[in-house]
């Protein structure tokens, strides 16, 4: 099922002559890691960029920009349960940067890092046209048991570690209102609670590209679908649902649209749910319980009236087959909302 998803057959091109390490022990799109064996331990690596994020406006603030560079990568470290090590950073300044901003943003790479326990191993520094930053997580393994996307069955619960839809407000607040509206964004990765996750989940995946791209790609990974539940709005942040009512756009758009707030979706099986709601209880954390898994590779939401099957296959399209910036990616959410109505 994966491939019809432009992105994924995307990756699939770009690494279809590479080899695959005889030691890596997650498929492609298995993982939000890499995850490799070395002598006798489990390591968990991953890669990721900021660049879209800045050209675009989006993430403006250097401070910002550096305290994401280290939580999204963190963030796929939290999504498999591993013991984080650090990370590595490389940096392309532009020479029309700021001293200033590159102090803004260092700073905001330095409180990532001391909020979440970690360090920045090294990396590289390098002068080009535009802002980039990239960053290389490292993690391991100490009890040889990690989680991946694979696993979700029929009947069993799904999960968030905290209300979603805060990532696609603050989307909103900055590319569509000349930062008129200010919404704090400052997500941080799930580290702590992935411990708890570990012991419980049979699969999870973190909303970096908003809930409805994370629920199709678990979708396409295990041949079964989700329902969210009933009052789904109950789990949408408070602050964004304001967002999206000052800005006249429909609530479940904060679950489509493709900027997410960093939470990990995870699914569970109902035996156990009691024992892991007491375990989450003695470190002060309420999960959210978002919806079930179907037995039907779909995705169904209740909204107008009746329970509808999402097109996500379209959904998660549209940033690709959109050329017309911001303002045509939203009308075309806002067209397959007006067609569901």
């Amino acid at each position: 099922m994966t491939e019809q998803i432009f992105e994924n057959n995307l990756i699939k091109s770009l690494a279809s002559k590479f080899l695959r390490a005889p030691n890596q022990l997650n498929k492609t799109f298995e993982s939000d890691v890499e995850i490799i064996k070395a002598n006798n331990m489990i390591l968990a690596a991953t890669t990721d960029s900021i660049a879209e994020e800045i050209e675009s406006g989006l993430y403006n603030d250097p401070y910002l920009t550096g305290w994401m560079i280290v939580n999204v990568n963190f963030s796929d470290i939290a999504a498999s349960g591993a013991n984080l090590l650090g990370i590595l950073i490389s940096e392309i300044i532009p020479s029309s940067f700021k001293e200033e901003d590159l102090k803004k943003m260092q700073n905001g790479i330095k409180d990532a890092c001391e909020k979440l326990n970690s360090y920045v191993l090294g990396g590289d520094t390098n002068f080009g046209e535009k802002l980039i930053l990239t960053g290389t997580a490292l993690g391991f393994f100490d009890d040889k048991k990690f989680l991946t996307r694979k696993g979700c069955c029929p009947n069993q619960i799904l999960y968030s570690t905290n209300k979603l839809g805060r990532g696609n407000a603050f989307a909103i607040t900055q590319l569509l209102n000349n930062n008129k509206e200010k919404i704090k964004y400052l997500p941080i990765a799930r580290l702590k609670e992935s411990k708890f996750i570990k012991k419980f989940a049979s699969a999870c995946m973190d909303t970096s590209d908003g809930v409805i791209s994370t629920l199709d790609q678990l979708m396409r990974i295990n041949n079964c679908g989700f329902e969210l539940n009933e009052d789904w709005q109950s789990t949408i942040d408070d602050e964004s649902k304001t967002i999206t009512e000052k800005n006249g756009i429909p609530l479940w758009l904060l679950l489509a649209g493709q900027h997410g707030e960093f939470e990990l979706l995870f699914t569970i099986d109902p035996d156990k749910e009691k024992k892991f709601l007491a375990e989450a209880e003695l470190i002060n954390w309420q999960p959210i319980k978002i919806g079930k898994v179907i037995t039907e590779p779909a995705i169904k939401i209740n909204i107008y009236g009746k329970l509808q099957t999402l097109n996500s296959t379209e959904i998660r399209n549209l940033s690709f087959n959109q050329s017309g910036g911001i303002d045509s990616y939203l009308n075309a959410l806002l067209k397959i909302d007006k067609d569901m109505r």
